[in-house]
């Protein structure tokens, strides 16, 4: 059976309708076989047709109009309502109710165990598309660092005592050997932050000197891309409480990300304001932007933009997933959104105000530059 469409509910209150009118045109045809007896035999299943399709209220609905027509047309010695206050029929028709009350009950939460159901199928769904994802790209990534390693195998075969070439292969290998570290690490850091098993050595701090911290992170690909940053960091110091390391790697991605699908020679702002109790920092670029179906899924483990995807800006899609956890584990939030493709992307996130100085703190060195 195709149950009720979460956009349509109406149908199963029409099936009610149906169910209930069909079950009394059959009562009416057996009537003359089954009399006075089991007025609301047949009735009792329109409401679990109206119940299995449709839920609590389409169930509701054919109970009190199988009570309503049911009553008036078999109750009592003939058609009306002169029997229907005799003490056996009350009870017939209590019974009834109750029963239909019931099964109503039993099919709302039917319905909504189905819809968890098919929400939790989804998600494996999901889950399993990115295992698929992640693991090509992970085939990927690791490709390309053994065909360079190959590649100085047979550069040093051939280099003999030749000085440069000894130089190159060791170079290549050196660069390839740390690009498989580094995708090792990536996993790594995402199972334990994924799974809950990070550490976080929170501290007063400067949520200035953090944003610093990451520009300088972020300085190098900046620059190599011409792009141009604006950032808007207020005088006063914004006091927050966290683990300053991590709240860097937060922002220090954020950033990157932002430079990576910005065009050369793009526009990026990084602003940060204080709005009541929280510090909202900002960043915004002029790139590829995204559409509504990917900032769903934004922050989701293995979840790459499809513009990333075979591209040189794409990874294992884990930076997001690790940026969202860190950040709730300081009890912030981070968002995404974009008025679509190629029409730049913000990321926002709020961290609570700390009212206490860190001590020691870094204070104000200036302005915040590339």
């Amino acid at each position: 059976m195709r149950f009720a469409d979460h956009d349509r509910p109406w149908r199963g209150y029409a099936l009610a309708f149906v169910a209930v009118a069909a079950g009394l045109l059959l009562r009416y045809i057996l009537s003359p076989l089954l009399g006075q007896q089991g007025p609301y035999l047949i009735l009792t299943l329109s409401i679990v047709l109206a119940g299995l399709y449709g839920g609590f209220g389409p169930a509701i609905l054919a109970t009190a109009l199988g009570t309503m027509v049911g009553t008036y047309l078999f109750i009592g010695t003939k058609p009306g309502w002169e029997s229907v206050l005799e003490l056996p029929n009350i009870t017939r028709t209590l019974l009834f109710v109750a029963i239909g009350v019931s099964i109503s009950v039993i099919s709302g939460r039917l319905k909504a165990s189905r819809r968890a159901l098919a929400a939790s199928v989804l998600e494996l769904r999901k889950s399993n598309r990115a295992k698929d994802q992640v693991l090509a790209t992970v085939a990927h990534e690791i490709r390309n660092p053994l065909s360079a390693l190959t590649s100085a195998i047979t550069v040093l075969e051939r280099a003999g005592t030749d000085p440069t070439k000894l130089a190159r292969a060791t170079g290549i290998v050196g660069r390839q050997v740390a690009q498989i570290s580094r995708l090792s690490d990536d996993l790594t850091e995402a199972s334990s932050v994924l799974h809950g098993r990070l550490d976080i050595q929170a501290s007063a701090l400067d949520l200035r000197f953090v944003l610093r911290q990451a520009l300088e992170q972020s300085s190098a690909l900046m620059v190599s891309r011409q792009h141009e940053l604006t950032s808007e960091i207020p005088g006063e110091p914004a006091h927050v409480w966290g683990d300053a390391g991590r709240l860097v790697q937060v922002f220090a991605n954020l950033l990157n990300n932002a430079v990576k699908y910005t065009p050369p020679g793009g526009r990026i702002t990084l602003k940060l304001s204080r709005a009541g109790s929280e510090w909202v920092t900002s960043i915004t670029d002029n790139g590829q932007g995204f559409d509504k179906t990917t900032e769903a899924e934004m922050f989701e483990p293995f979840v790459q933009a499809p513009a990333a995807i075979g591209s040189e800006s794409s990874g294992l899609g884990l930076g997001l997933a690790i940026v969202k956890r860190i950040v709730e584990l300081h009890d912030g939030q981070v968002f995404a959104n974009s008025r679509g493709p190629g029409q730049g992307a913000t990321f926002t996130v709020l961290l609570p105000f700390a009212s206490s100085e860190a001590p020691g703190s870094i204070g104000d060195k200036g302005p915040l530059q590339p």
